[in-house]
């Protein structure tokens, strides 16, 4: 897949734009003009997933000719988003902006409504980071410091995550295990509900997605350790690696645009049109970039092959890591 996710320039955007706008794109179903277009997102809102959805609804909105709002359905690392998908009409009238801990959700839950290769894959939209943040307090001022506090006390701390099989999660199931250190996973409904006990100090280390981070980092209300991608952000060079410390780490999340099972062609070939041209609009590309993100587009026939690519690769993670819960 990596070879073949591009950046529409952004004369192709803007002509993408006027063709959706002057009526030339493929015609919208009458029923899915009525009212507005529902963008799932599996966590809660102020996470990081909810900032880069609230970042594009404006231009969807746009771009589509339709209010396009973000619906927050946290819960179960964004499955229980996912088994809402499965059950909404098939008509674009909802969709879900989803990461890549669906996938893994099917060696993770004892029961889930729905496999991840039925969705209707629309298009994928940006690779996420993920950071390991502690409170001001705690005694750790890098990776390394971390490693050793961790070591001299074995089981004593807990690290948070936005929920069981996010990717956030898996990350620093993956961190424990090349680490070899021990902590207890406490999981939430949401990066920002995980942050917010992390600064009221309830927990003490959290491993988040970076969009809601740097401005906390900013304000000193906590300190971020490492990101979790092998090359540091263009947007903070400051924040190491935890590879420059565990050489070969990585880890991050995809961010993509899924519909419900048999979603029509016609249907997934306009709103690809739509989310491609609003991705490579250059405000949109600079306020991801901002957050730390990098923008990835591709066509529907891309994204169906990444996501069976991931889906085995996360799979492996959690089943290595031991991960299991429950919906019930």
């Amino acid at each position: 897949m990596k070879n073949s996710i591009f950046r529409p320039t952004r004369r192709r955007a803007i002509q993408a734009l006027g063709a959706l706008m002057s009526g030339q794109a493929i015609a919208q179903p009458a029923a899915q003009r009525s009212g507005a277009i529902k963008l799932m997102v599996g966590y809660a809102a102020g996470g990081g997933a909810d900032v880069l959805a609230r970042l594009l609804t404006q231009h969807l909105t746009q771009a589509l000719d339709q209010p396009v709002v973000v619906d927050n359905r946290p819960g179960a690392g964004g499955t229980l988003a996912a088994s809402a998908l499965v059950n909404a009409p098939a008509d674009g009238s909802v969709l879900y902006m989803a990461e890549s801990a669906v996938l893994a959700a099917p060696a993770i839950y004892d029961k889930i409504n729905y496999d991840p290769t039925t969705l209707t894959a629309v298009g994928a939209l940006a690779q996420i980071p993920f950071t390991v943040v502690v409170h001001p307090d705690f005694p750790a001022r890098n990776v390394a410091e971390l490693i050793s506090v961790l070591k001299a006390n074995p089981g004593k701390y807990a690290y948070a995550s936005p929920g069981v099989g996010n990717i956030a999660h898996l990350s620093a199931e993956m961190f424990k295990r090349a680490a070899n250190v021990d902590m207890l996973h406490v999981p939430y409904k949401g990066g920002a509900p995980a942050l917010a006990d992390l600064i009221a100090g309830q927990i003490p280390i959290c491993f988040v997605s970076m969009p809601p981070v740097l401005p906390l980092a900013k304000a000193q209300k906590l300190r971020v350790l490492g990101v979790t991608t092998t090359t540091r952000s263009e947007i903070a060079k400051d924040i190491p690696t935890i590879a420059e410390t565990l050489p070969g780490f990585h880890a991050a999340a995809n961010s993509f645009i899924l519909a419900p099972p048999k979603t029509p062609s016609e249907i997934v070939t306009r709103l690809n049109t739509a989310f491609r041209a609003v991705m490579a609009l250059p405000e949109v590309q600079r306020e991801y970039a901002a957050q730390g993100v990098t923008v990835r587009t591709g066509t529907p026939q891309e994204l169906t092959a990444q996501i069976r690519t991931e889906l085995k690769t996360w799979e492996t993670v959690a089943r290595g890591a031991g991960v299991r819960a429950s919906l019930s």
